[in-house]
């Protein structure tokens, strides 16, 4: 208990000793160089030029210390010949001599110090390349990445080069002769450990060649999504964030089912409103085609409600909808048989994306029937969707087998934040070690890993969508009336139609349609057989045999 309050106490006191000190810093930027007017301006290049003589001092020392006994030498040589020739008081100048003695023997250092004033940045990342460097042979030999030849002598992995992108250090190594790129895979955790990374990512560049990526922040920082245009709606590299480099981070959509998984508040409904709101501007177009299911009663997606051509907010209604949908594919088999293997969009046969909020409601917590038929008509449009223009994306909490069987399924994953290790490595596979989303903060909500198909991890922080852009967007792009996202009404079309509902449509439009009505067949969709309620069992009837038993003597004995 004592130990306890005292860590309490002592966490307690950084704590105010850090909000006083980012107060001191902020009423001091704002009296100097935060100051308006010539007077900033003054401060400003005050610090600059202080700045960059620190810079220069410090560079300078760093090389002294290292080569001391060149300023030394060069220090007595220069004194040395001042005072002989001021002993011997020989006429003439006694200073450009000296000056010039000092100059030869510290030119380098003095070479090093402009270097890092003018240019500070690169300076620094020199210095930390060449640190890791210095050390990577005892870093190697450390994680397991070296090898005794039988003459004794150690073969380590070869460090290629060492440079540095936007928040990540990046180290070339090469495998020797007898060692696989998997024991790079295995020892990257304890590289990073070494080296005090924040995390690590490993790509391949050419057999037995790999990219070691160090990142130097822990977090990214959060972005907030503004109205798409209609330039990035590219469902073959869709923009939906950021990565931890602070590149642009793009997530394939066509030919790629996808499998977003997360504990509750991690974010789940960025992912969504990213890939959605991002393919809005395609969707208005008519070349691409949104589906949903939104089990926790369209409380997700009502708020897009136009964009989409069908949804269900129920799981019965939702089976229907899958039945439509496998109509679509069945339909698409007959026309590009012999003709296409890979779905082109166009308005005329626009990408289908099935968008599935809470997939476990619908595929572990629904009646048996539905659940069974659900399974049945996902396992279908899984396997046979993707070459034919229909792709799914499925939004779910828990990742265990009930839930999410078909997992093997999507080609490509996003684990946000999860709530364990055992989790992490049921989502993402080997991959897991390299994507510990268990270890994601809950004060980072729409970060997570992404995985493709090529089963490399990135690190994303996928972009914020509030309610009024979700609107904004919906009313903007919305579905063409041939969508069917509303039913147009009196020739409205299908934005006009949403704002006269109020934001608030009905589920399916037209759920008494046939489901095979793309087709041209009358065909009734089949509906989910209820399971009727078992009759009560009657009572068993009292009877004299029941009541009494017989011995071995013949004689009837209470039983």
């Amino acid at each position: 208990m004592t130990t306890t309050t005292t860590t309490w106490t002592m966490e307690s006191l950084r704590a105010r000793l850090d909000a006083r000190v980012a107060v001191a810093r902020a009423r001091l930027h704002g009296a100097t160089v935060g100051h308006a007017g010539w007077q900033g301006k003054t401060w400003r290049a005050l610090a600059w030029i202080a700045y960059r003589d620190w810079m220069f001092t410090r560079a300078f020392a760093l090389w002294a210390a290292k080569h001391y006994l060149a300023v030394i030498l060069g220090a007595v040589i220069a004194v040395s010949w001042w005072g002989l020739l001021t002993l011997a008081e020989v006429p003439g100048d006694r200073i450009t001599g000296p000056v010039l003695a000092l100059l030869v023997f510290w030119s380098p250092g003095l070479a090093v110090g402009l270097f890092a004033a003018v240019a500070p940045a690169t300076y620094k990342r020199r210095r930390h390349a060449r640190a890791i460097a210095r050390n990577w042979p005892a870093v190697a030999e450390a994680c397991n990445l070296s090898t005794r030849r039988p003459d004794g002598a150690v073969v380590i992995s070869r460090l290629r080069h060492v440079h540095h992108r936007p928040g990540a250090v990046v180290l070339r190594i090469e495998t020797f002769s007898g060692q696989t790129p998997e024991s790079l895979h295995r020892a990257a955790p304890a590289v990073a450990s070494a080296y005090r990374a924040h995390g690590f990512e490993v790509m391949p560049v050419k057999p037995g060649v790999l990219d070691l990526a160090l990142f130097t922040t822990y977090r990214i920082a959060p972005i907030t999504a503004t109205l798409p245009v209609p330039e990035g709606a590219n469902p073959d590299a869709l923009p939906v964030g950021v990565t931890r480099t602070g590149h642009v981070a793009e997530l394939v959509v066509r030919g790629r089912h996808t499998l977003v998984v997360g504990a509750t508040g991690a974010g789940k409904g960025s992912v969504l409103w990213s890939v959605v709101g991002g393919l809005a501007p395609a969707v208005h177009e008519g070349t691409v085609r949104l589906w949903g299911l939104d089990l926790k009663g369209g409380v997700e997606l009502e708020m897009g409600r136009a964009l989409f051509g069908q949804v269900a907010y129920d799981s019965e209604t939702a089976v229907r909808v899958l039945q439509e949908l496998l109509a679509v594919i069945d339909q698409r088999k007959a026309a590009m048989r012999g003709v296409s293997r890979l779905h082109v969009p166009t308005p005329a046969e626009p990408l289908h994306l099935l968008v599935i909020d809470e997939l476990a409601d619908l595929m572990a917590y629904a009646e048996f029937e539905v659940r069974r038929e659900a399974d049945r008509l996902m396992s279908k449009i899984l396997t046979q969707g993707r070459a034919l223009g229909v792709v799914v994306m499925s939004c779910v909490q828990n990742p265990r087998q009930e839930a999410v069987g078909q997992r093997n399924l999507y080609s490509q994953k996003v684990a946000l934040r999860l709530d364990s290790d055992v989790e992490a490595d049921m989502v993402l596979g080997p991959a897991a070690l390299q994507a510990p989303a268990h270890e994601i903060s809950r004060s980072d909500p729409g970060t997570g890993y992404l995985v493709r198909e090529d089963g490399a991890p990135v690190m994303v922080r996928f972009a914020y969508w509030p309610d009024d852009l979700i609107r904004q967007t919906a009313t903007r792009y919305a579905a063409p009336a041939t969508h069917a996202a509303p039913a147009p009404r009196d020739g409205m079309d299908a934005a006009n139609a949403w704002a006269a509902a109020g934001g608030r449509l009905s589920v399916v439009d037209n759920l008494d349609k046939p489901t095979n009505e793309l087709d041209g067949t009358d065909e009734k969709p089949a509906r989910v057989r209820k399971r009727s309620p078992r009759k009560p069992r009657a009572p068993r009837s009292t009877t004299s045999t029941a009541s009494t038993s017989t011995d071995s003597t013949g004689e009837g004995a209470p039983s």
